[in-house]
């Protein structure tokens, strides 16, 4: 009885053809494909989501007689210190003493895009413990409309003394 089977052959280790040693690239050594790096330049559209995925079509790895793949790019956001995001909307926490909460808050913030934003409640206003402060149009820009903005919040804690005497009275 005889059996066929298939096995690797010996002369061309699998590839079809043979390559005289002499005649072989000195860069890839027979193996026809070569390591490079190659940079590629994505354009990130301002208040891209995170986990928005980018495809880069055919920059992928290559070898001979296969298409090349794709390369997929994923946001991934840096958490800031200062603000969250949901959306187009930023959100900040902003702890005031008693005093300020109840004769008005002045202070500047530095917005993830450079600005300084000069941030003052109306006279007269009293800030109520865990009051949100809506700020219209100083969010992140609108994914695909970015000349749109979404809202910035502040949420306002209040930091209360802990004794009242009459030094913390002439400060408050």
């Amino acid at each position: 009885m005889y059996s066929q089977r298939q096995v690797k052959c010996d002369e061309c280790d699998g590839e079809g053809e043979i390559i005289d040693k002499s005649k072989r690239c000195k860069t890839c050594v027979g193996k026809k494909i070569k390591k490079e790096n190659k940079t590629l330049k994505v354009e990130i559209d301002k208040g891209t989501p995170n986990g928005e995925r980018f495809t880069l079509s055919g920059e992928g790895d290559q070898v001979p007689d296969v298409e090349a793949g794709d390369v997929i790019v994923i946001i991934k956001e840096k958490p800031n210190k200062i603000f969250t995001r949901k959306g187009a909307d930023l959100y900040m926490n902003k702890e005031i003493s008693l005093l300020e909460a109840l004769t008005g808050v002045d202070f500047v913030i530095m917005h993830l895009d450079g600005r300084k934003i000069r941030i003052q409640s109306k006279p007269g206003e009293v800030i109520q413990p865990d009051q949100r402060k809506t700020l219209e149009d100083l969010g992140m820009p609108f994914h695909k409309t970015s000349y749109k903005n979404g809202n910035l919040f502040i949420n306002f804690k209040i930091k209360f003394p802990s004794k009242v005497d009459e030094s913390t009275i002439k400060t408050i």
